[in-house]
């Protein structure tokens, strides 16, 4: 597929973006965001210090073209200082992941996943390149101005051919960060991205996280199961329209089975998300689909593998990210395989 058709495919299902009208609900709305996001900024505080980048990999902090001109999207791309040439003696592009962080589609969050960066580039390196990209936040930018940020930073990547292996594309990400790459993976389709790797995203927008009973009493060990109130708030801060709700830019769910490139998602058992992803992994493999794993993670909330407390959560976190890294590179290397077959 070429680029521009991987465009046109990515914009099959375009919604027109459009704004909150002012009102004294959007300036209540507005005004929990500001504070949501004020005490949010602390979390760097609770973090502590984090694991130093291997040796072998350094970060640029780039501005990615979008769709609109005179923006930009912010991004975090990581690489090797010195990649091994071709036998030609030319750089070969590299297989690629891209992730998105985890938001409520409202919290500016980019390089708060830097603790699973560090173990990929582990895991992974020295010749890969992993993309932390952002995306506009509601309610000020509401549905679906975060999935077309998203959409332009993969079609950038596309675009780039002697830069990223075209045929080594994953994507990833946590909460709405997953979201993100759901939609946009479904979008391109199989025969474009290598696969999706997700931790506790959102999948069904026309259920309210809490409308499900969670799928064990215990407490989470880490994490939390999101309040009520809190997703009433990302929600109301993301959609201007309840139709939208339903939306293949969102609810990726409603989606057909053949549109998916192979699925590894995961969630904590004390997650209103749980749901959500093993509904859509059991849809995937009723439709015969065999390249789709749910992975359930006892006792923990969502966001366990942030702020992880006691050695249980360490290794339950570690456990999802070395099954992540695993994926990954295994779809990077089957693509490659079947390159190799066409030859």
């Amino acid at each position: 597929m070429t680029t521009t058709s991987a465009t046109a495919a990515a914009s099959s299902s375009v919604a027109d973006e459009r704004l909150h009208a002012w009102s004294l609900q959007y300036v209540r709305l507005k005004a929990i965001v500001l504070l949501m996001r004020s005490l949010n900024s602390l979390r760097p505080l609770l973090h502590g210090s984090q694991p130093p980048l291997p040796h072998a990999f350094e970060r640029h902090i780039v501005d990615l073209p979008s769709r609109q001109s005179g923006r930009t999207i912010k991004a975090h791309i990581y690489r090797s200082k010195h990649v091994a040439p071709s036998p030609d003696g030319v750089a070969a592009p590299l297989p690629v992941h891209v992730s998105w962080h985890g938001s409520g589609f409202v919290l500016p969050n980019l390089g708060d996943d830097h603790a699973y960066i560090v173990h990929l580039l582990q895991t992974l390196g020295p010749n890969c390149i992993l993309v932390d990209a952002d995306y506009r936040k509601a309610p000020e930018h509401p549905f679906p101005a975060a999935s077309h940020d998203a959409q332009d930073v993969v079609n950038y990547i596309l675009s780039q051919p002697n830069v990223y292996d075209a045929d080594r594309i994953t994507l990833g990400g946590f909460s709405a960060g997953g979201n993100l790459a759901l939609v946009v993976g479904a979008q391109l389709g199989p025969q474009r991205i290598a696969g999706i790797a997700a931790l506790y995203p959102a999948v069904d927008f026309t259920v309210k996280p809490g409308d499900r009973s969670l799928p064990t009493k215990d407490r989470p060990a880490s994490g939390f199961p999101l309040p009520s109130w809190m997703s009433n708030v990302f929600l109301d801060s993301y959609f201007v329209r309840q139709e939208d709700k339903r939306h293949p830019l969102c609810s990726v769910y409603f989606l057909d089975a053949a549109r998916f490139p192979p699925l590894l998602l995961a969630s904590g058992q004390v997650d209103y998300l749980w749901h959500a992803s093993n509904k859509l992994v059991r849809k995937l493999k009723d439709a015969g689909r065999n390249d789709a794993r749910f992975i359930s993670v006892e006792k923990e909330g969502h966001g366990f593998d942030k702020l992880p407390r006691g050695p249980e959560s360490r290794q339950r976190r570690d456990y999802v990210y070395s099954e992540f890294a695993n994926f990954i590179r295994d779809s990077w290397s089957r693509t490659s395989a079947q390159r190799k077959a066409q030859l």
